[in-house]
């Protein structure tokens, strides 16, 4: 990663807080087998993943894209990591519907 000037610092610092320490989450396994998600602590944004992982990493773009984090700062963001639980729950089983409200912790 490149090196970041003071005022980039800030912005990265300030950006961070912004994040909520856990977001509520509910989340749905539909029959095609993709994922669906409703950030229901950020105005109830949603987004999609066509497997768990890409919707964990589709719901933190989500809130990055919410606050407007500048592509070169996306690095220094952290991200949101699903309970074992979860991911078990939604993706290990074959199960065609279900949907579960899950919170998710900010990974520092």
């Amino acid at each position: 990663m490149a090196k970041l000037t003071k005022l980039q610092i800030k912005k990265v610092n300030e950006l961070r807080k912004l994040f909520p320490p856990k977001l509520i989450v509910s989340m749905c396994r539909v029959e095609d087998g993709t994922f669906l998600a409703e950030i229901k602590s950020l105005h109830n944004i949603r987004t999609e993943g066509n497997n768990f992982s890409e919707l964990i990493e589709m719901v933190n773009d989500a809130v990055k894209t919410y606050f407007e984090v500048p592509e070169k700062l996306l690095p220094y963001m952290p991200n949101y990591v699903p309970p074992i639980r979860a991911a078990q729950k939604l993706d290990v089983f074959p199960i065609r519907s279900v949907k579960e409200n899950v919170t998710l912790p900010l990974a520092n």
